[in-house]
């Protein structure tokens, strides 16, 4: 495998179970199922999400000799080949939740809870698709900002797989769009 790739998910592949996003947004989902203005409230929001989410992860798999020594963590030394990916859910949910924190607080941090949650469900769904593809063991994923892996890595990563026009990086190391994770997995033989 050469060259970057790119997963476009079906919608059921980003869809992050209710309960999940809404208690990544501090709500107890049982108190929200009693209340018929706040579950209409959330229930709007996740179907924006699921209409304004732009999913995409680009990907590449590369041999260690060709990362730079700090884009590997030290766990993950004696793999020899690695899967990297960045995963965005496009610059629409950002800017909904900018025109949102205008108009409703509680809507802005839903669907930012909504983006996280789907970002993770995205990022479980690939790994999957990617296993049972190549059939292939993988590491868990780890992403640049943990552990030994600076933060700062967010940017090799781009650069490796030559989407610095999709996916910005700034000098913190956090991306733009905002609802993007970047990360790296181990292949097992």
């Amino acid at each position: 495998m050469s060259g970057l790739k790119i997963f476009i998910p079906e919608k059921y592949q980003y869809m992050p179970p209710k309960k999940i996003f809404l208690a990544r947004a501090g709500a107890v989902y049982s108190k929200i199922l009693n209340d018929e203005t706040l579950m209409e409230v959330a229930n709007r929001i996740y179907l924006r999400g699921l209409d304004i989410a732009r999913p995409v992860v680009y990907w590449e798999v590369f041999k260690k000799h060709q990362l730079p020594e700090n884009a590997v963590p030290g766990i993950y030394k004696t793999y020899e080949t690695f899967l990297i990916c960045v995963s965005t859910l496009g610059a629409e949910i950002d800017e909904e939740i900018e025109r949102l924190s205008h108009i409703s607080t509680l809507e802005a941090a839903l669907l930012d809870a909504w983006g996280s949650e789907a970002l993770e469900k995205l990022n479980d769904s690939f790994e999957e698709t990617f296993k049972k593809q190549n059939n292939s063991k993988l590491t868990m994923r780890f992403s640049p900002g943990y552990g030994d892996l600076h933060i700062s890595v967010n940017k090799i990563y781009v650069e490796l797989l030559g989407i610095a026009d999709k996916v910005r990086v700034l000098d913190t190391g956090l991306m733009i769009p905002r609802k993007t994770t970047a990360c790296i997995v181990g292949i097992g033989e």
